[in-house]
């Protein structure tokens, strides 16, 4: 799988976190939106599990994980930087640095081998290898490579609400925005609205629901307005998005537009195209 720059292009299926910290040990939970839709399978929470144990171990190739070989080319560095913080003493992808390390192709657990074709096999060697790859940038333009190891996650059909914190004020370790930014790599498509799914705070959202449920489409919500669960996800999604207005929808972990331009791509009939370029999966109902 290849995945290109600032556009995330992935061979397989076209996919493609300063505000509030969040407790360590529960990162995020997730519950189902109506029992009209297919209830959550806790399968977020579970990939940073096995992400942490990642970290921890610097392989994915523990008994039963499923891994590929991801190549993440970066035309260009991220505020003069590759975007991510790589674990002390290894070299995992711990947390993503710069907010538009998402939709480079990063992901939170992956596990750097290669970059500009020289292999890396300590964390020692893939600084000296990202020195070398930004001087290069810098004098002559030359992209940037990365060979990395990736969990390979199964693709999620349901539709339903994520909670970023199991809502018990906990110490706090991960900021927000990682947060968010994490979701935008796991799941297709995801909206950060004002209420649920099925109760949303405002006519714009409702609009959005609407028009995402008419789409056949598997999507994830966030409520930004939850302060229990999502402490400081409105702050996060105004840095991300770059505006306040809510609600603001992803796809492939690229930012598809605000509510107005929901009902734009609605009223023309080309958002479940739009979506499915990104790659968004047809949701699978309980029945």
């Amino acid at each position: 799988m290849v995945i290109v720059g600032r556009g995330v292009k992935d061979s397989r299926s076209g996919r493609l976190a300063r505000s509030g910290l969040v407790p360590q040990a529960l990162l995020f939970s997730a519950v189902a939106g109506s029992c009209l839709w297919s209830s959550e399978s806790w399968l977020f929470q579970t990939n940073l599990r096995r992400s942490t144990a990642m970290m921890a171990t610097g392989s994915i190739s523990s008994p039963g994980t499923a891994v590929e070989a991801v190549t993440i080319e970066m035309p260009e560095p991220l505020d003069g930087k590759v975007g991510v913080a790589i674990q002390a003493g290894r070299r995992t992808v711990s947390r993503l640095a710069h907010k538009d390390a998402s939709s480079v192709g990063w992901r939170v657990g992956d596990v750097i081998t290669e970059v500009n074709g020289v292999t890396v096999n300590d964390n020692d060697a893939v600084r000296a290898a990202v020195g070398s790859a930004l001087e290069a940038y810098r004098n002559s333009g030359q992209l940037m490579r990365f060979v990395v190891q990736r969990r390979v996650v199964p693709k999620d059909t349901s539709r339903g609400m994520l909670r970023m914190t199991p809502g018990t004020g906990g110490a706090l370790t991960m900021s927000m925005l990682d947060l968010l930014t994490s979701a935008l790599g796991e799941f297709p498509v995801v909206i950060f609205m004002d209420g649920t799914i099925k109760l949303p705070e405002s006519n714009l959202a409702a609009s959005a629901i609407r028009a995402l449920m008419d789409t056949g489409l598997a999507f994830k919500a966030v409520d930004c307005v939850d302060d229990r669960y999502n402490p400081g996800a409105r702050e996060a999604i105004e840095e991300l998005a770059g505006e306040y207005a809510l609600p603001q929808l992803y796809a492939g972990g690229k930012r598809i537009g605000n509510g107005h331009k929901i009902q734009e791509l609605a009223a023309s009939g080309s958002l479940a195209a739009t979506l499915r370029d990104h790659g968004a999966v047809e949701a699978e109902l309980s029945k």
